[in-house]
């Protein structure tokens, strides 16, 4: 008995030092939040907007300086023409990663586009 039952405390340590692993693999976000990432990715591609919205919500509720979520949620966000959101969640990346160049690039994106459209800008 005290075998398997150390057995078992072994294979849980193990099971728990992979997801350690992989949390600090992920520049620490959680797990459950890398999946919805994913999952809103692959929703989004398939043309499932809105649903990939809500996950991508879910991603950052759960991990809220998930850079790469909220600049999928800004990608998603401008291809459904909400210009304003969009840019906001760019914003967002900017405020926490002032370096992260594709985020600064949808916003001047955005920004030359809805002026071109007679959109009213945000934050400019």
């Amino acid at each position: 008995m005290w075998v398997s039952a150390t057995g078992v405390l072994a294979r849980e340590a193990v099971a728990v030092g992979m997801v350690m692993i992989q949390i600090m693999n992920s520049g620490g976000i959680p797990l459950e939040a890398q999946y919805l990432y994913r999952k809103a990715l692959s929703l989004s591609m398939e043309g499932n907007k809105e649903e990939a919205l809500n996950d991508f919500r879910r991603a950052v509720f759960i991990a809220p300086r998930f850079c790469k979520a909220l600049n999928a949620m800004g990608n998603c966000l401008d291809e459904l023409g909400r210009y304003d959101e969009a840019v906001r969640k760019f914003d967002k990346v900017i405020e926490i990663d002032p370096h992260h160049a594709e985020a600064r690039l949808k916003r001047e994106i955005i920004w030359n586009k809805t002026s071109f459209l007679g959109v009213p800008k945000h934050g400019r």
